[in-house]
């Protein structure tokens, strides 16, 4: 298994950070998974940064917020999702 390079999750933060400023600060946590490709049975590796943050709401409540970024061995974002 390979890691991730510091300067990928370093891009990663900043594209949560601008797209969900109340999830600065947070450390993702870093999973590798093997997918397989359309084109055969050769697979490859992704990483999957999962950030999450416990965030309070006016009303008193909190919501957990999850984001996930997807992103191949050399930095491209594949996917970015999120709960509500």
């Amino acid at each position: 298994m390979s890691e991730l390079a510091s300067e990928h999750v370093a891009k990663a933060k900043k594209i949560v950070r601008a797209e969900f400023p109340e999830m600065a600060g947070t450390e993702p946590a870093i999973l590798e998974k093997n997918v397989q490709g359309k084109s055969g049975p050769s697979s490859k590796s992704v990483f999957v940064l999962t950030f999450q943050k416990t965030i309070p709401l006016q009303d008193g409540v909190h919501l957990t917020r999850v984001v996930r970024v997807t992103m191949g061995q050399t930095g491209k974002v594949i996917k970015v999702s999120s709960s509500k």
